[in-house]
């Protein structure tokens, strides 16, 4: 006898085949049969007739590094059909760590994790880390941060990573490889990573090969920190060692043709470098305040950044530096939604900074300076989408035919925290659907983008394909109903077309109901 019994959907398998009317079989947490009837008995009979059957779609990039510690429902992920989440990107997070480095860690980066701490469980290496992220609605798989890594081997000293310390953060990169992450993140217009030059990187990228793993790209600014573009420090990086490559959150963001996006990587790939490309759905994103601080301003820490925020003898030199980094985050006319502060009863959540600054009769970078001393740098933004009709028509669809690229896959960059998160938390995987569907793109195409492909990226094993042997990760939905309902006015609106998820065999979502069933398992490179 089966536990479960999938009966009569139109199955979606994740391999990019076309669908085909079938029944599923599962026991315990595998699948065990997919044939187009299945007429033994099953503890459990599910009648799919109508509806559309697909794995269990993988989100490659959140940022639920901690809220998935003590949100266990993950509810913005299971009501789109997610039932695997990487986290750990753009090189944000806490592992390794030491109690310490921990709530300096916390402290710098409130404005997009809050203050959480409170509510964690303790460790102190990945691999203890890795362990905790099981227990949830979902799997977890993690990348191990540079931020993280830098942090412990240094802390938050502009100082080259070299000798002694730089192998103590290779050393530590190496136990978390060896413990099951998945790859590398940088995010190098955050601090500390930002502190870092391309040669420590190289060496970082060398371990991360080692093991196959995944070198995950957060840009750094062009603004001279190093002698070369942020594009061209990745290309050194590929080139002397050929680790795997995936661009975050990169796409077109102007009137330039959408296929420039490929061409700085053109002769790698001609080389045979493996490279892949990710987007979300939106033409803005959202982050912490204190990234909208110069470099200098950041070293040293919490302690140090406030101390320098309150100096009247730097605020000059301040002010200025932050009117020139304004143009990396921020195009001409372009503003930012408050959507996180220490005082989660704040009047100014929900506004615009441009709106604060005119009531205060301050300047942008006056507010900035302000809302982080008054949240003692607990405040983050959501961006504001107030392009011209004309340019959002045009990045929309350059958006469709990056999707159209096999190299392209889609990772929501979710922030789950925050009063006003942004939309992309609850809405980018069935937004992305809504669109491309919209647009004619099949739904064997669809679906492989969003399950078998980020499995493949990850080395995620067992996963993102109805496949007999593999993890019962699957989601049922109405798939002409599928879409988004979160926008930046209600943020946290549910999805709506998914209708039952299995978790490891499990209904962590049934009748489009949470069952408050915690299946999810922590995920680790290439395991069975």
């Amino acid at each position: 006898m089966y536990d479960i019994i999938i009966k009569g959907g139109r199955i979606v398998d994740g391999s990019g085949e076309k669908p085909f009317i079938g029944d599923i079989a599962v026991v315990k947490n595998r699948i065990v049969k997919i044939a187009g009837e299945i007429n033994e008995s099953a503890k459990k009979v599910i009648d799919a007739r109508g509806k559309t059957v697909t794995p269990g779609l993988i989100d490659g990039h959140t940022h639920s590094e901690l809220n998935v510690m003590y949100n266990r429902q993950q509810p913005h992920a299971v009501y789109q059909g997610i039932t695997t989440i990487v986290t750990g990107q753009c090189g944000l997070g806490f592992a390794p760590t030491t109690p310490e480095g921990l709530k300096r860690s916390l402290r710098m980066n409130g404005g997009i994790f809050a203050d959480q701490g409170k509510y964690l469980p303790a460790w102190s290496s990945f691999a203890e880390y890795l362990e905790l992220l099981g227990g949830a609605a979902v799997n977890v798989a993690s990348n191990v941060s540079h931020n993280a890594i830098r942090e412990y081997a240094l802390g938050f000293a502009d100082q080259k990573l070299t000798g002694d310390r730089l192998e103590t953060a290779k050393e530590e990169l190496e136990k978390a490889m060896l413990s099951g992450a998945v790859g590398l993140s940088v995010g190098l217009s955050y601090y500390p990573g930002g502190f870092s030059d391309t040669e420590e990187i190289v060496e970082l990228c060398k371990v991360v090969k080692k093991y196959d793993g995944i070198f995950c790209v957060h840009q750094r600014l062009n603004d001279g920190q190093i002698p070369r573009t942020s594009l061209e420090e990745v290309v050194k990086i590929v080139e002397e060692t050929g680790v795997r490559l995936n661009m975050l959150h990169y796409r077109t963001g102007g009137l330039e043709d959408y296929r420039s996006v490929f061409e700085p990587f053109a002769e790698l790939e001609k080389q045979g470098a493996e490279i892949h490309y990710e987007f979300y759905p939106y033409l803005v994103g959202a982050g912490l305040l204190l990234a909208l601080l110069p470099g200098w301003a950041q070293e040293g820490g919490y302690d140090k950044i406030m101390e320098r925020l309150s100096s009247a003898s730097l605020r000059d030199k301040l002010l200025a530096d932050m009117r020139e980094r304004h143009k990396y985050f921020f195009a001409e006319g372009q503003t930012a939604r408050v959507a996180l502060t220490k005082d989660k009863y704040a009047d100014s959540i929900g506004k615009t900074l441009r709106e604060i600054s005119e009531e205060h009769q301050e300047t942008f970078q006056e507010t900035v300076i302000r809302l982080l001393l008054e949240n003692e740098l607990e405040a983050g933004f959501v961006g504001v989408e107030n392009q011209t009709e004309e340019l959002k028509e045009k990045l929309y669809d350059d958006q469709y035919r990056l999707f159209t690229d096999d190299r392209y896959t889609v990772g929501s960059d979710t922030i789950p925290e925050g009063v006003l998160c942004h939309p992309r938390t609850f809405g980018a995987f069935s937004r992305t659907v809504r669109m491309m569907r919209e647009r004619g793109v099949p739904v064997e195409y669809i679906i492989r983008k969003l399950s078998a492909l980020p499995a493949e990226i990850y080395h995620i094993r067992d996963r993102g394909m109805l496949k007999e042997g593999n993890y019962a990760d699957i989601c049922i939905m109405d798939y002409e109903r599928l879409r988004d309902q979160a926008d930046f006015e209600n943020p946290r609106r549910r999805a709506e077309g998914i209708e039952t998820v299995l978790v490891n065999g499990l209904p962590v979502l049934e009748n489009g109901e949470m069952t408050g069933i915690l299946s999810g398992e922590c995920v680790k490179r290439g395991q069975v």
